[in-house]
């Protein structure tokens, strides 16, 4: 059974409209700003293009909210190895992620669905840590408290902290990762 390759052009055709969406959420600060239109120009491409790869702008934007998570896990798989890894060093990369989207990721995160997502990743990926470290506990609540502590100062340092450096950030998390059991 072969596995069909996809077109180059195609693959250049969704990049484009990805990047025409990030530009546009930089540059008006509003999700449903968003139109078709704006997409292709600022992509240069035409509504038929758009329309051979997407649905409509909602599955474009759900396309660039999956794009962000696949990121997000490749930035986190390393801290679910089983060798030892450097946590502050592995949150440090995983901030400097959203520190250098923070433009249109702060608009994605006055979405309640992107929030939601966010939170449910978090919990998981603190879920694998406990899995991978052998930790048992019966208290479920815990981890969506620090799944939600780590959301709002996440949300927090992109909308209003962002004086503060990714180590900094870093180092405070860290303290919820190893000892939020």
């Amino acid at each position: 059974m072969s596995v069909k390759k996809e077109d180059p052009r195609a693959i250049r055709s969704k990049r484009l409209l990805k990047e025409a969406v990030k530009s546009l959420l930089i540059e008006s600060q509003n999700l449903q700003a968003l139109t078709v239109q704006k997409v292709t120009v600022i992509a240069e491409l035409n509504r038929a293009t758009f329309y051979l790869h997407y649905l409509d702008m909602h599955n474009l934007i759900e396309h660039v909210v999956s794009d962000i998570f696949d990121d997000l896990y490749k930035k986190l798989s390393p801290l679910l190895q089983l060798e030892p890894v450097d946590l502050d060093e592995q949150m440090l990369t995983f901030l400097d992620y959203f520190y250098q989207h923070r433009k249109y990721l702060s608009v994605l995160f006055e979405e309640k669905a992107f929030q939601k997502k966010l939170h449910n990743f978090i919990v998981d990926f603190v879920q694998a840590r406990r899995d991978l470290q052998k930790i048992v506990t019966e208290n479920t609540v815990s981890k969506d408290i620090i799944a939600s502590s780590i959301l709002g100062i996440l949300m927090w340092w992109i909308r209003d902290g962002k004086h503060y450096s990714s180590e900094y950030i870093a180092q405070q998390m860290s303290v919820w990762m190893t000892r939020g059991r």
